[in-house]
Parts: C-alpha cells; sequence; structure tokens
C-alpha cells in the first residue's frame, strides 16, 4: 500500500505542476481547461486521503505503541485542516470568480500547491518511514474517518458547474 501511496504523490505532484503551468499564464486560461486541471489534481487528491484515512491513519491510531499513535493523531490533525482549506476554496473559487479576480486565484492557488508538496514531502519523510519502520500492515483498510465522496461531489460542483456549496 505504501507504493501506491507514493505512486499517488507522483501523480499529485504531476497534476499540481499541470495547474501551476496554467498559473504562470497572465490572463485565465479557458474555464474549461482550468477546471479540468482543478478537478484532475482535486479528484486524485480525494481518492488519495480516503485511501490514507482507511489504511494508515486508522491502524496508526489503532497501534498499540504511544508514538505510533501519537504521530497518526498529529498528521490526521493536520489533514484534516489542510482539507477543510483546501474545500473551501475549491467551493469559493467559481469559473467566475476566477475570471474576475484572476491575480489572487493565482496568488491562492500557488499557495495551496506548496502546501501540498510540503505535505506530500513530510508524508515521505515522517511518516512512510514510521509505517515501514514500526511494521504496520497497511494492506487491509479500517473504517473510513470522513465521507469523501460527498465532498467530492461538491467540490466537483463547484470547480466544474461553478455553483459553489451544494447541500
Amino acid at each position: 500500500m505504501l507504493e501506491r501511496l507514493l505512486r499517488d504523490h507522483a501523480l499529485m505532484r504531476e497534476r499540481g505542476r499541470t495547474l501551476l503551468g496554467l498559473l504562470d499564464q497572465p490572463e485565465p486560461p479557458p474555464s474549461d481547461v482550468l477546471a479540468d486541471a482543478r478537478w484532475q489534481l482535486s479528484s486524485h487528491i480525494m481518492q488519495h486521503l480516503a485511501l490514507e484515512d482507511r489504511h494508515l491513519y486508522t491502524k496508526l491510531l489503532q497501534d498499540d505503541r504511544p508514538h505510533v499513535q501519537e504521530a497518526g493523531r498529529r498528521f490526521q490533525a493536520e489533514l484534516a485542516e489542510l482539507f477543510g482549506c483546501f474545500a473551501e476554496s475549491a467551493q469559493q473559487w467559481t469559473p467566475e470568480r476566477i475570471a474576475g479576480d484572476w491575480d489572487t486565484f493565482r496568488s491562492m492557488a500557488r499557495t495551496r500547491l506548496v502546501k501540498m508538496y510540503a505535505r506530500i514531502d513530510r508524508e515521505e519523510a515522517e511518516l512512510f518511514p514510521l509505517v515501514y519502520d514500526a511494521a504496520i500492515d497497511v494492506s487491509a483498510h479500517g473504517l473510513p474517518s470522513h465521507n469523501w465522496t460527498r465532498d467530492a461531489f461538491s467540490i466537483k460542483d463547484a470547480i466544474v458547474n461553478g455553483s459553489g456549496r451544494t447541500g
């Protein structure tokens, strides 16, 4: 499973670079092109988070060793905060709002991408070695702590259709 998570990280980095290429443009790209790049990255992030939630955090939090549980709690709490900001931003930055304030969107999106890259780097440097060294079996999954599918539909609706928050 760690190999799968590492492949996911590589794909998130690649999709992030695609989005950065669009953000480098002085004028907004066509809204469908930007929406597609945002959704490709966002959907992969949410799929990845669902895997981490079920295969990684569940196992860390159930481990008997306090240092493993603490690392799991810390990384999970940080993830919840980052995801909350990500979801809010994705829903607030509709295609119409982006077209009206391209420079602010570009700046905020770049900041979020930098945070995503930093998080990926930390997971690979701190969390994955802990899982490997502690011989935690992450091949089987536990119960999810979050409804990722609900968030995915809401975020997709905002990115692709520009309707903002739903339900």
